[in-house]
């Protein structure tokens, strides 16, 4: 089985002699300014981050801890890194992990046809027996980390349904702030066009703007669960790069709708959260906060670009972002699938780790789809909102690779970097709930080949195409200790 140790190496485009000396030039003043920074007051986090930020020197993506490397190799390097077996293995936890015989068979046969090529692509990338194993870290205590958790049709699946199915009403995303989405989603209005179902003279398929005056000139903002210490040079946050534009899937360009009714009143940007219960999470001063308001400079763009656009989907008990608390009264169904796959990862590392949740007695009620474009990142953070936080968090992570970055208890504490690649599961207990983490960086190049477009399989280009420029990462948590009644309840 080969090693998806180089699977982080960006592929190398031949330059002029020219930009190499201009490339060597930035580098160097990027190295005089890093050392500089070095001799500043910031934190052994920050740093961390500004490292894996660099574009220039690129960063040394080996520094970062490969839980995919053969184990010898993997103990060699890291001797503080622990290895265990899960107490039950996945698939027999649940089909929904995929079969461990599940490679590109499984994946050609969906599509009518075996193709001998892509079968060989994805057993070279993809080892079923990593699976089998727990890994902990003895400088993070309550780590637990299973690499290649789903097999890839499994991935695909669920990518699938973060695409086209959770992106739905009634879960909301950042989009919902500035636009009227329609309940249907911005996906499907993408995949009609895609399809060739409709073209995009079609004003149906774009998704009109809630605001007509520009009270909050907000943009898209991400509202994302960060901290503020330091976020300077994040012009997008969680946000989109806004210099880059992406062009329809299909080819066609992207006129104006030619129809466009930029209707509907403003509607209060005050939500009211459940009164507070003893106990439960609150906002800093105790006063629920205000939303923002839409603004009226987002553009309207094609379903494909608004898509991208897209930084976050809420599922179950919906998130406040601002005031990082939970909206009780506002819980939305949380699929039947995430339910037994995360309850699933439960049961298979319970007593391992020395801070064992029981399985019964594991309930998901809340999640967040992330959805990173290249160069989004998400900045240094802790997870404080969860009344239960004994319950273990659970972390997918789908489509390129990036680095995680896994601190302590504060930012005074140098943070592991973690290669985390597609179809791996993170789950943190005990006090790594409460420690500092953030994704720093996307890695570009490092889509695996078996979720890039195949001839064998062209239902999948839709999902493919946006994957060339993304990763997925799905978390679930537990809110309320078990047997406590939810507000919905009461």
């Amino acid at each position: 089985m080969a090693s998806n140790a180089d699977s982080t190496k960006p592929l190398q485009k031949p330059i002029s002699n020219r930009q190499r000396k201009q490339l060597e030039r930035q580098a160097e003043r990027n190295r005089e300014l890093a050392a500089q920074r070095q001799a500043t007051t910031r934190t052994p986090f920050r740093e961390a981050e500004l490292a894996f930020l660099a574009r220039l020197p690129p960063p040394d993506y080996s520094k970062a801890l490969n839980f995919r490397l053969p184990r010898e190799e993997l103990l060699q390097k890291n001797p503080k890194v622990k290895i265990v077996p899960i107490t039950k293995k996945l698939d027999q936890i649940s089909p929904l992990f995929g079969l461990r015989s599940d490679t590109a068979t499984a994946t050609a046969a969906a599509a009518g046809t075996v193709n001998e090529r892509v079968e060989e692509v994805v057993e070279n990338e993809w080892d079923s027996s990593l699976s089998e194993y727990a890994y902990m870290h003895d400088d993070h205590p309550g780590l637990i980390y299973i690499p290649a958790g789903f097999t890839p049709s499994a991935q695909k699946e669920l990518i699938r349904n973060c695409l086209a199915k959770y992106s739905r009403h009634p879960n909301k995303s950042n989009l919902d702030t500035h636009y009227i989405v329609p309940d249907e989603g911005v996906w499907q209005l993408h995949e009609k066009v895609f399809k060739g179902e409709t073209t995009l003279e079609d004003p149906s398929v774009f998704v009109q703007k809630r605001a007509k005056v520009d009270d909050q000139a907000a943009g898209y903002g991400s509202d994302d669960d960060s901290d503020d210490e330091d976020n300077n040079n994040s012009k997008d946050k969680h946000g989109p790069p806004d210099a880059k534009k992406h062009k329809e899937s299909n080819g066609q360009a992207a006129p104006a709708p030619k129809s466009a009714t930029e209707a509907v009143s403003k509607p209060s940007s005050i939500r009211t959260l459940v009164p507070i219960i003893a106990g439960s999470p609150t906002v800093p001063d105790g006063v629920p906060k205000a939303d923002l308001g839409p603004s009226a400079t987002v553009p309207i763009l094609p379903p494909s670009q608004l898509f991208r656009k897209m930084r976050w989907i809420t599922l179950g008990y919906q998130y406040h972002w601002p005031s990082k608390t939970y909206h009780f009264d506002q819980n939305a169904p949380f699929p039947s699938e995430l339910c037994e796959l995360s309850k699933g990862v439960v049961e298979a590392i319970e007593g391992i780790g020395g801070y064992s949740y029981p399985s019964k007695d594991f309930v998901a009620e809340a999640g967040v789809i992330n959805y990173y474009q290249l160069k989004d990142r998400l900045m240094g953070h802790v997870d404080r909102s969860e009344l239960n936080k004994t319950a273990p968090l659970v972390s997918f992570s789908f489509g390129h690779s990036c680095i995680y970055l896994l601190g302590g208890p504060d930012r005074e504490t140098a943070p592991t970097p973690i290669l985390l690649q597609s179809g791996d599961i993170l789950v943190m207990t005990g006090p790594c709930r409460a420690a500092f983490h953030g994704v720093p960086r996307i890695i570009e190049d490092t889509l695996p080949s078996y979720l890039q477009k195949h001839e064998q399989e062209p239902g999948w280009d839709i999902c493919a195409d946006y994957l060339a420029e993304a990763r997925i990462n799905l978390n679930i948590r537990q809110v309320f200790p078990p047997g406590q009644a939810t507000p919905s309840q009461a």
